[in-house]
């Protein structure tokens, strides 16, 4: 690969300067936010499994893509396979009446109608998650966040959880066919956004030598 071709897939990492800190008090503001909606409108447990996951998120965001974000594409890629997957797993979970039986599982006295799943978490999370893409391609911090967010919220977490829900139940639980999958992609894409933020981080640092990169090219 030329110079040319490789500057036009991933250009050079930024100068280990302190980045602004906008981007992390705003996304916290919108994560604190989104969690006061959902554990005051979902099913506790729902709620708890998304609060949870947008806290967590953001502390990995801030020790990894937040000071170096997402600049190779593979990392995008495999990112919207797995957005690409999730509308399957979220088509099991419709075809299967998730909410309902969320709802039924844990005798919540909160309801969760099937209109208010369509609406939030597959219209409306759908064209976030896509938008998260199209900002990461521009290294947009808050679109690093959103990568995280559904790495470890939508993806690990939730995939976790649903092999727990049928443990509950006794029996089959909406979205444990596609469980496997959407844990696998999530586990992948987790992996690449760590070893993506560790190739950054030494390139900025001058340590050449620690890039992964240089390492495999000494090797062969």
């Amino acid at each position: 690969m030329t110079d040319v071709q490789s500057s036009q897939h991933d250009t050079s990492a930024t100068p280990a300067a302190k980045p602004e800190r906008i981007s992390a008090v705003v996304m916290g503001v919108l994560a604190t936010g989104f969690s006061v909606w959902v554990l005051t409108t979902l099913p506790i447990q729902a709620a708890l499994i998304l609060t949870v996951a947008s806290v967590v998120a953001w502390v990995a965001w801030m020790r990894t893509t937040y000071a170096y974000p997402v600049r190779t594409r593979k990392v995008i890629a495999v990112y919207l396979c797995a957005i690409a997957f999730q509308f399957i797993h979220m088509s099991e979970e419709y075809t299967g009446g998730f909410p309902h039986e969320i709802v039924d599982l844990f005798n919540s006295s909160r309801d969760w109608t099937e209109k208010s799943f369509l609406l939030t978490f597959v219209f409306g999370f759908g064209a976030i998650w896509v938008l998260a893409a199209a900002g990461a391609l521009y290294q947009l911090r808050i679109a690093n966040y959103l990568l995280w967010f559904y790495a470890l919220g939508a993806g690990l977490i939730n995939a976790i959880s649903h092999f727990v829900f049928p443990i509950l139940k006794g029996g089959y639980f909406p979205g444990l066919y596609t469980a496997s999958g959407h844990l696998i992609m999530s586990a992948l894409l987790i992996h690449l956004l760590i070893k993506e933020s560790h190739r950054l981080r030494t390139r900025a640092t001058g340590h050449p030598n620690d890039d992964p990169d240089n390492v495999q090219k000494a090797l062969n």
